[in-house]
């Protein structure tokens, strides 16, 4: 029987724990080996719904940030200097794309960070544009898309910062 992801990280982990950790005598290593616990910890939670998780997210900013449409963005540029317009269109074509086939984690990720920086993108413009409506309204609908990302990836911390294995 081949063994999954998280049962290969709890074996991982059960060894460091009885049988490297109650030999390990110097101090700087003992913390490292309790770092990489929790670290072990963290990955046991992510590993099995990161992918879903990212995708969804992608799904729910990408339906924010076409919200974006109602402020004009003439003449705003992206963080990394592209037309602000173009970059927010490109990104949702390729949460279109993402939907055909079966993306990797390591798309839908990047995919993810390309799409956060879109919204801060957007939240400066919602700063500099405070007190107009579309601005205002903008900005709520990307403040509420942050709640529910937080608490799309609580589960993946949780585990990991309360120390108990999980």
């Amino acid at each position: 029987m081949k063994p999954s992801v998280e049962q290969m990280l709890e074996a991982m982990q059960l060894a460091l724990r009885e049988k490297v950790s109650p030999v390990v005598t110097d101090q700087w290593a003992a913390s490292a080996l309790r770092s990489v616990d929790v670290i072990l910890n963290h990955l046991q939670a992510r590993t099995p719904v990161e992918g879903p998780m990212l995708y969804e997210d992608n799904r729910d900013l990408a339906a924010v940030l076409d919200g974006a449409g109602g402020l004009s963005l003439a003449g705003e540029v992206s963080s990394e200097g592209a037309v602000l317009t173009e970059a927010l269109a490109g990104f949702a074509a390729d949460v279109v794309a993402m939907a055909q086939g079966y993306p990797a984690v390591a798309v839908l990720s990047a995919l993810n960070v390309r799409g956060r920086f879109l919204l801060d993108d957007l939240l400066r413009v919602c700063h500099a544009r405070k007190g107009q409506e579309a601005a205002e309204q903008l900005h709520v609908a990307l403040r509420a898309y942050l709640d529910r990302h937080v608490e799309r990836e609580q589960p993946f911390f949780f585990p990991t910062y309360v120390g108990r294995p999980v």
